[in-house]
C-alpha cells in the first residue's frame, strides 16, 4: 500500500525538457526529433478516429486497473490536477511539451484516473460498477446463469444481473440529469420487472419451439445472452429516462476551444441514450453469437465434453475472452463527446449564434457510457 505522496511512480518532477509553447491554431502534437518530446495537453490516442478511440477504451476498461490502491488512485489524481493545472488555457494554441518518461508518468496516471473517477462529478466510480470490472463482474452473473436449473434461480440470476445493470448505468450516466431516489426506485422496479419478463419469456419459450432438438440446444444457449442484451436496453432506458424527456445540456465551442452550454435537449437525450444502447448490443453481439457456436463445435470435434464441470468451463472460457475482447470496440464505435447538427435538434436550436453573433454550425453533448 502506499501513501499519498509516497508512490514514486507517479512523480512528475519538473525537468528542463519540460516547456510551454504558444503555437498556431493548427499545431499538431509534437512527437518531435526522435519521438523524445510530446504536447500532453493533447490525448495520448486520437479520438476522433475508431482506432485513436479502440486504443483508449482498450487502456481505460483493462481490468489491471482494478488492483490499484485507494492510496495510488489519490496519487494519481494529484499528478494530473497538478500537471493539468500547468497547462496554458487555451489548448489549442498553447502546448506543454515534457519528455517522453514525464509523459508516460502522466498517461499511466490518467489511465487509472480516468478508468476509476466519472468525468464529470469526479468521484470515484465504485469499483464492481467500472468499466474496467466489467468483464470480471459480468462472468460472475454468467456462472450463475449457467448453472441456473430450475426457475426460480433463473429469476434470481437474472435479478442480479438486471441489478449490476442497474448500478452500472447509475455510476456511468452523464451527471447532467440527476436522479432523485424515488425515482432511482421507481427506475429499478421498473428495469428489473422488464427484464426478467423479457429474460424468462424466452428462456420458457424456446423448448415449445417447432424445430429439431439440435437447433433447440443452440437456442437455449443463447437464450441467456440475447435476452440480457434486450433486457439491457430496457434497463438502461429505464436509469436514463430524464435524459429521453428533459434533455441533456449541449455545448458549441468557440475558436479557443472554450465550451458554451446554450441548454438542454431531449433530441440530443434520445441520440445519447441511443448511441450507449447500441454500444452495449455490440458489446452482446459477439458474446451472444460466438461461444455457444464455438462450443457446440468443440462438443462435436469432442475436443470438450458435452456436459460437466469442463463443459462449463469451456464456456465461461469463452464468453469472458469475448467479453474482454469485444468491450472496447463497441463502446469505441461512437465518440464520448458527440457531435450533432443544431437542424438535427428542436427548432430552438436551428438558428443558435455564438458570442461573436456568428451561426453554430456543430454542437456537442455528452453521452456517457
Amino acid at each position: 500500500m502506499h501513501g499519498p505522496g509516497q508512490d514514486h511512480d507517479l512523480q512528475l518532477d519538473s525537468d528542463p525538457a519540460t516547456t510551454i509553447r504558444m503555437a498556431s491554431k493548427d499545431a499538431a502534437l509534437p512527437a518531435q526529433g526522435n519521438g523524445s518530446s510530446f504536447d500532453i495537453t493533447k490525448d495520448k490516442f486520437n479520438l476522433t478516429t475508431f482506432s485513436g478511440r479502440l486504443q483508449h477504451f482498450f487502456s481505460v476498461t483493462s481490468p489491471l486497473t482494478l488492483f490499484a490502491s485507494t492510496s495510488k488512485l489519490v496519487d494519481a489524481r494529484k499528478l494530473v490536477d497538478d500537471t493539468e493545472a500547468q497547462f496554458p488555457r487555451d489548448r489549442r494554441r498553447g502546448q506543454y511539451v515534457v519528455s517522453r518518461e514525464q509523459a508516460e508518468k502522466y498517461w499511466k496516471a490518467q489511465q487509472l484516473v480516468q478508468s476509476s473517477v466519472h468525468p464529470d462529478t469526479g468521484d470515484v466510480v465504485p469499483l464492481p460498477f467500472r468499466m474496467a470490472s466489467f468483464v470480471p463482474t459480468n462472468l460472475l452473473v454468467v456462472a450463475g446463469m449457467l448453472g441456473a436449473n430450475t426457475l426460480r434461480s433463473t429469476i434470481f440470476w437474472q435479478w442480479a444481473n438486471q441489478s449490476l445493470n442497474v448500478l452500472v448505468n447509475y455510476n456511468n450516466a452523464p451527471a447532467t440529469s440527476p436522479l432523485t431516489m424515488t425515482e432511482i426506485g421507481t427506475a429499478y422496479v421498473g428495469a428489473t420487472s422488464a427484464a426478467l419478463g423479457i429474460a424468462i419469456g424466452m428462456t420458457r419459450g424456446v423448448p415449445h419451439l417447432p424445430v429439431s432438438q439440435g437447433t433447440k440446444l443452440v437456442l437455449g444457449r443463447l437464450v441467456p445472452f440475447f435476452s440480457v442484451a434486450t433486457a439491457g436496453v430496457v434497463n438502461l432506458s429505464c436509469m436514463r429516462w430524464k435524459e429521453l424527456v428533459e434533455g441533456i445540456p449541449v455545448y458549441y465551442r468557440d475558436e479557443d476551444g472554450e465550451r458554451h452550454k446554450i441548454g438542454d435537449s431531449a433530441a440530443a437525450g434520445r441520440r445519447a441514450v441511443g448511441l450507449t444502447a447500441a454500444s452495449r448490443i455490440l458489446t452482446n453481439i459477439p458474446t451472444l453469437i460466438l461461444p455457444p457456436l464455438m462450443l457446440s463445435y468443440l462438443q462435436r470435434k469432442r475436443i470438450v465434453p458435452a456436459s460437466g464441470m469442463w463443459a462449463k468451463v469451456a464456456d465461461l472460457g469463452l464468453i469472458g475472452t469475448s467479453l474482454l475482447v469485444f468491450l472496447p470496440p463497441a463502446l469505441a464505435s461512437s465518440p464520448q463527446t458527440s457531435t450533432v447538427r443544431p437542424a438535427a435538434l428542436e427548432s430552438r436550436f436551428h438558428d443558435v449564434k455564438d458570442k461573436e453573433g456568428r451561426a453554430v454550425e456543430v454542437l456537442e453533448f455528452n453521452k456517457g457510457l
